[in-house]
């Protein structure tokens, strides 16, 4: 496995996105930090093979205190997911997720775009396009949701980073990623740093 550091400044909020990744052939585990004004976020995600999501955990810290959510897939499909806030703990609705999703994206974290990317052979440039449904986790409120959204591989560039257009539920940018599949640049969210 790969080991990367990557960071990211983000936008609205502005905020320092962190993230340490190991990169295997078929799998990666990466924990991440978010900074911004109003809240302080951790999280730690892991796949399995073919980088299918096995666990995302996040904690969130706001004035408010502080809640996580953990979430999980199990290998027949099966997702589970729980919120913690202020002692009590609340089981979340995963329906639209079972059988169909195999990612988790957590809002406003240019690293879980990676992996749909990552698995789908993006970086190639070649026009392919990937349909998915995401295991979508809301910030700084941490409710999960199902999301469609598409992955288009649009051209390699001269400097060998690759633009990927993706369209989500009333959002749509092209990103630019290096060749590893991380994102360098995500209109409206995050640029990467260094």
């Amino acid at each position: 496995m790969s080991s990367h550091t990557l960071a990211w400044r983000g936008v609205e909020p502005t905020r320092v996105e962190g993230a340490v990744v190991r990169l295997g052939d078929d799998r990666l585990d990466a924990r991440g930090t978010s900074l911004t004004g109003e809240y302080a976020l951790d999280w730690r995600l892991s796949t399995g093979a073919e980088f299918v999501t096995r666990r995302l955990s996040v904690r969130l810290r706001d004035d408010g205190g502080a809640r996580a959510l953990e979430l999980g897939r199990s290998e027949a499909g099966v997702w589970t997911a729980v919120r913690r806030e202020g002692g009590g703990e609340e089981p979340l609705d995963t329906s639209g997720l079972d059988g169909a999703a195999l990612d988790c994206d957590l809002a406003l974290c240019p690293f879980t775009n990676t992996i749909p990317i990552v698995r789908h052979g993006l970086v190639g440039g070649d026009g392919r396009t990937a349909e998915l449904v995401m295991a979508w986790v809301s910030v700084p409120d941490l409710s999960l949701h199902a999301s469609p959204q598409a992955y288009t591989a649009v051209a390699v560039d001269d400097d060998h980073t690759a633009r990927i257009a993706f369209a989500g539920e009333g959002f749509a940018a092209t990103l630019v990623v290096d060749g590893d599949g991380f994102v360098v640049d995500y209109p409206g969210i995050a640029s990467r740093l260094g």
